[in-house]
């Protein structure tokens, strides 16, 4: 990858502010990420407002990583239901030759 295809940008994430240095291709990526978590705090934290913060961010941290595992789960079952959705066109056209 070429030194001009990286560069910096900032994102704000609990009164942080992260420096990263990422690919260009892949700066939407990490401004919806930032979106993303800093929505999950603002939530958590109207929530559960009594709780320390290491807690808020322990919470947002397992919820993602909920989210990340039923999409990976999805993704593994997709070739499985496209083929499951093809034998039934299969033997829907099979049975209404009868």
């Amino acid at each position: 990858m070429k030194e001009d295809d990286i560069f910096l940008i900032n994102v704000q994430i609990a009164g942080l502010r992260l420096p990263l240095r990422v690919a260009r291709k892949d700066e939407e990526l990490y401004r919806k990420a930032e979106k993303l978590l800093v929505k999950y705090l603002d939530d958590y934290h109207q929530k559960f407002s009594q709780r320390p913060s290491e807690e808020i961010l322990i919470l947002v941290a397992y919820q993602l990583a909920v989210m990340l595992s039923k999409q990976e789960f999805a993704d593994d079952i997709a070739p499985l239901a496209e083929k499951i959705q093809s034998l039934d066109n299969e033997l829907k056209s099979l049975l209404s030759i009868d």
